[in-house]
């Protein structure tokens, strides 16, 4: 069974409640998948579920803008659960109007005269349109910010025209929040015309940035004709860019035939990149390098080709030779994730043999036993136990665990959690689980004291601690928003021009540079005057602005901010889909909030758009499953977006029998991984949460 990448699935955390808390794991249980169609979950009158990233990271909101390809949500530190879907609805139910600082000044006034007329010269190529709105602009609070803003947006598109003023805006104003992007098109259109000198000015100058491989080859080719060499760490580093296992772009080429030229692509370097290429799938690069390169590399690449794809018979085959001990350790990473038993006999061998050092060793051993525990396989937990203490990351301490609570072997359990780190035993997943395995040990009281600890917060294990206890759920009986902030600190905040810019710029529809600028302030405000912002964020209907706001505070549970952070946008659209679709709508406020962040443009790194981040392929089939009718599709229509999650929630939750944390299962990793994850026996359903 192969497994998603850990930094994007997510498990479905499910509480069953009757009239009063009942514990989950005795009465949500997740079948196997032959009796799938004809047993439910026993769901009473609620099922609370959240979506929970396990990712080193602690940002369960990070995304990544479709164009830049850079984070436009700075890392949350939020713990590793979210909320409850229930959540939405006691803050739909409750939430009070904002209030307004009397005659105080507002982030989110009317945006600065002209600046609508500026966007639109700068959309229609108007430049006398452009130079009118220029001057209205100037008259306004933040006037010369602005204007320096706008300016830098017209010369965005019109390098090739103005390339003098483009150099002039990138000289003067290095630190402005746009000229990253500015200085990265002028280095292509420096590149374009040979113009090494300034091309190698301007890349050593501030701002600084991510060049690339295209941009950082174009430098180095500038050193060679102006220098007539490379110096110092630049050969090794462009060696280091020609050994990549990929293709790379032809700006390289130049610097490649230098390499070439002197010397530095020997038949070691050769074996290097066909060795890349062929682990990154790149059979037609390694090909086309065995032609290129020195006599004898066909041997050397069928070999690589074999350790691939054949790794079981290619290890046995390079240690019966006493073959070299890099191969034969990749060969039995490839081996372990296919047959991780054969995989650590071999290693075992190989070790015996000297062929492989305790490192290279240990990490086979370590993926063998992961693989192994993915698949709930019996043996995982002594596997997993035998890994040496240096290859223990906390992917291994964790499954461990896991792989005891999926048997339902309590003393293992704590046994494996009583090994961990500190720092990782100390993570509230590991405390729920190992009070639970002191409670079904018998030791009652010890379990009780630290369900009572975790039940003061409200997350789900939290939530399930109280379930434990019989006891409500830490949420508190009505929300309430902040009070307003004084005037003088919305004074403080609207004084900022670049924190003014980006609300104008949000009023105005503008998201993406919106975010680009509310990022580039934040840094600068001050810790007093963050709750003003998240006020401020809030009150202008910018839900993702104030979550990040509400991270950095580590306000997270505090209950004038649940409203804010569960915020409830397009509020109209979400109820009428949800309706259609019979349908929670809180569950798809979860969904939203989880997948975008409530955000409409933003893209995955797999292609999925916005909102309820649907890949395009599957909002297509949706359209027609559903008889949607929705032409044409454009995923940045919230209307359009949230037509297609809702209407995919509902195929997700009919195929999966109305059970709800395995229809979400679905709709985030795909209902062939959800159906994988279904246990062999029934499963008390918070283990299956915590195993999957």
């Amino acid at each position: 069974m192969s497994r998603p990448a850990r930094a994007t699935w997510h498990s479905c955390r499910v509480s069953i409640t009757n009239s009063r808390p009942i514990r989950a794991s005795y009465t949500g249980v997740v079948h196997p998948e032959e009796t799938f169609r004809e047993t439910r979950l026993p769901w009473r009158r609620e099922a609370r579920c959240v979506l929970a990233s396990r990712t080193r990271s602690t940002s369960p909101c990070s995304k990544t803008d479709n164009r830049q390809g850079k984070p436009m949500v700075a890392p949350l530190p939020f713990s590793s659960s979210f909320y409850l879907p229930a959540l939405f609805l006691l803050v739909v139910a409750t939430a009070a109007a904002a209030v307004d600082s009397a005659g105080a000044a507002s982030l989110d006034d009317e945006p600065p005269v002209g600046l609508e007329l500026a966007l639109t010269a700068i959309d229609h190529d108007d430049p006398a349109g452009f130079r009118h709105a220029l001057d209205r602009v100037e008259e306004t609070q933040h006037g010369e910010v602005i204007r320096r803003h706008l300016r830098t947006l017209w010369l965005l598109d019109r390098v090739n025209e103005e390339p003098a003023a483009v150099a002039a805006q990138l000289r003067e104003y290095p630190e402005d929040p746009m000229m990253p992007r500015l200085k990265r098109r002028y280095l292509d259109y420096l590149a374009d015309r040979s113009a090494w000198g300034e091309y190698r000015l301007v890349f050593d100058r501030a701002p600084e940035i991510t060049p690339g491989a295209k941009r950082q080859c174009v430098y180095w080719q500038a050193e060679i004709e102006i220098e007539g060499t490379l110096a110092g760490e630049q050969p090794e580093a462009a060696l280091a860019t020609w050994e990549r296992g990929r293709s790379q772009p032809k700006a390289c080429d130049p610097v490649f035939d230098w390499l070439e030229a002197h010397d530095y692509l020997d038949e070691q370097a050769y074996r290097e990149r066909i060795r890349a290429a062929i682990t990154a799938g790149q059979d037609g690069l390694a090909r086309y390098l065995v032609g290129r390169g020195p006599a004898g590399l066909a041997t050397y690449r069928d070999r690589w080709l074999a350790l691939r794809d054949q790794p079981a018979s290619a290890v046995a085959e390079r240690i019966d030779v006493e073959g070299d001990g890099e191969e034969i350790t990749q060969g039995l990473l490839w081996l372990a994730k296919q047959d991780p038993a054969r995989a650590r006999s071999l290693r075992q061998r190989a070790s015996r043999l000297e062929l492989i050092d305790e490192a290279q060793s240990a990490s086979v051993s370590r993926l063998a036993a992961l693989k192994a525990a993915y698949r709930y396989e019996p043996q995982a937990f002594e596997w997993l136990q035998e890994v040496p203490v240096s290859a223990r990351d906390h992917e291994v301490w964790t499954w461990t665990v896991r792989s005891a609570l999926r048997h339902l072997d309590w003393s293992r359990v704590k046994q494996a959690i009583d090994a961990m780190p500190e720092e990782i035993a100390s993570e509230r997943e590991w405390r729920f689980w190992h009070a639970e395995a002191e409670q079904r040990l018998g030791r009652t009281t010890a379990a009780r004291a630290v369900w009572r600890t975790l039940a003061e917060t409200p997350d789900y294990h939290g939530f399930l601690a109280a379930d434990r206890l019989g006891i409500r759920y830490p949420l508190p009986e009505n929300t309430r928003r902040p009070d307003p902030p004084s005037a003088q600190t919305l004074a403080a905040l609207q004084a900022r021009p670049w924190l003014s810019l980006a609300f104008a710029l949000h009023r105005l529809d503008r998201p993406e540079d919106a975010r680009r600028l509310f990022n580039h302030a934040l840094a600068d405000v001050p810790e007093a005057e963050l709750p003003a912002l998240a006020w401020q964020a809030d009150r202008a209907g910018w839900p993702d602005r104030a979550s990040v706001v509400l991270a950095r505070m580590e306000a997270f549970h505090a209950p004038q901010w649940l409203s804010t952070r569960f915020a409830t946008p397009y509020r109209s659209l979400v109820e009428a889909q949800a309706e259609r679709q019979s349908i929670p709508p809180a569950w798809v406020y979860s969904i939203m909030r989880r997948e975008s962040l409530f955000m409409r443009d933003i893209g995955s790194g797999v292609g999925a758009s916005g909102l309820m981040q649907l890949m395009p392929a599957t909002g297509r089939w949706i359209n027609r499953q559903a008889g949607l009718g929705l032409a044409p599709l454009r995923f940045d229509d919230p209307g359009t977006n949230i037509a297609l999650g809702a209407a995919y929630l509902a195929r997700m939750a009919e195929r999966f029998g109305n059970r709800y944390p395995l229809a979400i299962a679905a709709y985030n990793a795909g209902p062939g991984r959800a159906r994988d994850w279904l246990p062999a026996v029934p499963l008390p359903g918070d283990v299956w949460v915590d195993t999957i």
